[in-house]
């Protein structure tokens, strides 16, 4: 029998180190990477203990299942320190052979009687994943804030119904609408009737006079107020020239032409070279010069500038339009109002409407002159010097979306004929045209009604065709109708004017006639007895 080694003496006190020679030729004691081993198994089981606390092998360790790998035991670290060693950890210190691995199974209720203590283990539940949550590893280790989480969510798209009460209701009649209109009307005029700003005119027309331009705000149309204004004050002082801004399409181009054609404003008068790029620069100039105050012209330059008589009362109803808006038009309604003889009235119902006009615009005052200060040109500070006052009358906007609640269509009037035009919404556009483009209606339906056969068949509404009818208008006579009589005098003023009735419906073309003539014909698709009464109404309508 060989002879047993020697155990390794212990040292006599906790400084002493032991024999070197005593340690050598050991092959079964554990060495330091025995041990290294060892606690990183037991690490490893620890975590993984912790997280698997319902199955066990038949030494009394948990084994995880594969079907339970997901939920968490919470144990006590006192179960784990003061349990009775097992099998695993006694071999564990005392030799290098590993522990078989026992088919784990599933407990229920209770531990095993090989388990250190008689507790039931809590089950942790399980962590609802959040998706805006980044992980790594398995581990949560960003989480967002509630404030990024709202942008999330508010940025994901919205499922919205493409429905709207506005399709769903049945439209209001013309009829229906006054008659509902005049019932709130009233209600309205007994809070704030026209009236009551009769005793600020004296304080409008002393600001006017001092070179102030004049700017109304508040709920409620503000048109006939200020109409009221114009008509018992101003037209006895001055020249007067009134745009509907709500005019669709309307533009500074309509808006100057207008006064040329109101007041005859002369052609000929000179222009400086740099002023002469632009139709729309030229005709502002021209206004600008013909209403220089008479004293600035030179005595040797009289008999080029032709001054005009009166002041110039320029009333702008909602100078907030879309086609007022942009740069070009602003810059040249202030040159208008930098002349000391040119008096802007506007109203305004957009919120930031106010937006639109820089300090320097609204603080700039009216151009003065000298005696013979008139040099041919025009300075170049212009502004609007804008004084603003509340004017909240309560009324309805029937005047001002009358273009966007009526048209000529059928779909927007109960009361049309069968062939998509209405009467009603013929009688609401010509409410508020321009005064030109009313006088080009006046002379198609003219020209229409001299051209219509005197057979019954023909006294019906023609509607839209590829073929014109027998009493339609060739659109060349007419546009030379309208030069003749300064309705139109260039062709893009004439597009323009007939253009915005054959977009409201309420003008038709065809390409051929009846004979087969190819050309362009125009006519108003409507009867003979809705044309009369469509003329009825435009009796004080010049031709």
């Amino acid at each position: 029998m060989p002879p047993r080694p020697s155990k390794r003496a212990r040292p006599s006190s906790p400084t002493a180190s032991p024999d070197p020679l005593t340690l050598e030729g050991i092959d079964d004691e554990p060495s330091a990477s025995h041990l290294v081993s060892f606690l990183t198994r037991y690490a490893d089981h620890q975590s993984s203990g912790s997280s698997s606390g319902d199955e066990g092998d038949h030494d009394g360790f948990d084994i995880p299942s594969e079907e339970e790998d997901d939920e968490d035991v919470d144990l006590d670290e006192e179960d784990d320190i003061d349990a009775t060693p097992t099998k695993r950890a006694k071999m564990g210190l005392v030799g290098t052979s590993t522990p078989k691995k026992a088919t784990p199974r599933k407990r229920k209720g209770s531990r095993t009687p090989g388990a250190s203590t008689g507790m039931t283990p809590r089950k942790t539940p399980k962590r609802k994943v959040d998706p805006f949550e980044f992980e790594l590893d398995g581990e949560g280790i960003i989480r967002i804030s509630k404030a990024d989480r709202y942008f999330q969510l508010i940025s994901r798209s919205s499922k919205t119904s493409g429905n709207s009460y506005s399709l769903l209701t049945k439209p209001l009649s013309q009829n229906q609408y006054d008659m509902y209109t005049e019932l709130s009307s009233k209600a309205r005029e007994s809070i704030r009737p026209p009236e009551t700003f009769e005793e600020r005119y004296d304080q409008w027309e002393l600001e006017l006079n001092e070179g102030f331009g004049l700017m109304f705000y508040g709920f409620g149309s503000k048109r006939n107020t200020i109409n009221r204004f114009v008509k018992e004050r101003l037209t006895k002082r001055g020249n007067v020239v009134v745009i509907n801004g709500h005019f669709p399409q309307l533009g500074i181009r309509d808006v100057l032409s207008q006064i040329e054609d109101n007041l005859a404003v002369p052609q000929d008068i000179p222009i400086p070279p740099s002023s002469n790029s632009t139709t729309i620069e030229r005709s502002a100039h021209r206004i600008y010069a013909h209403f220089l105050p008479t004293h600035a012209i030179p005595p040797f330059k009289k008999k080029d500038y032709r001054i005009a008589e009166g002041v110039l009362y320029l009333i702008i109803h909602n100078i907030d339009s879309h086609s007022l808006r942009k740069p070009l038009a602003l810059s040249i309604l202030a040159l208008l109002a930098s002349s000391p003889r040119i008096h802007i009235i506007a109203t305004f119902d957009h919120l930031h409407a106010p937006l639109l006009f820089s300090p320097a615009l609204n603080n700039t005052p009216p151009h003065t002159y000298c005696a013979g200060g008139w040099n041919g040109s025009i300075p170049m500070e212009r502004g609007f010097n804008w004084i603003y006052h509340n004017m909240t009358t309560y009324a309805p906007y029937t005047s001002e979306l009358s273009y966007l609640r009526l048209s000529a269509s059928s779909h927007l009037s109960l009361s049309s004929s069968a062939t998509g035009i209405s009467e009603e919404g013929a009688l609401q556009i010509l409410r508020s045209v321009p005064p030109m483009a009313a006088r080009l209606l006046k002379l198609l339906l003219t020209r229409q009604m001299s051209n219509l056969p005197p057979e019954p068949v023909h006294h019906i509404a023609y509607p839209a065709n590829q073929v014109a009818p027998v009493f339609a208008v060739d659109n060349d006579i007419l546009q030379s109708l309208a030069k003749e009589k300064f309705i139109a005098r260039e062709e893009e003023r004439y597009d323009a004017l007939i253009g915005e009735y054959r977009d409201h419906g309420l003008v038709v073309e065809a390409g051929l006639d009846g004979e087969g003539r190819t050309g362009r014909w125009v006519w108003v698709p409507l009867g003979k007895a809705a044309v009369e009464r469509v003329l009825e109404t435009m009796k004080e309508v010049e031709v």
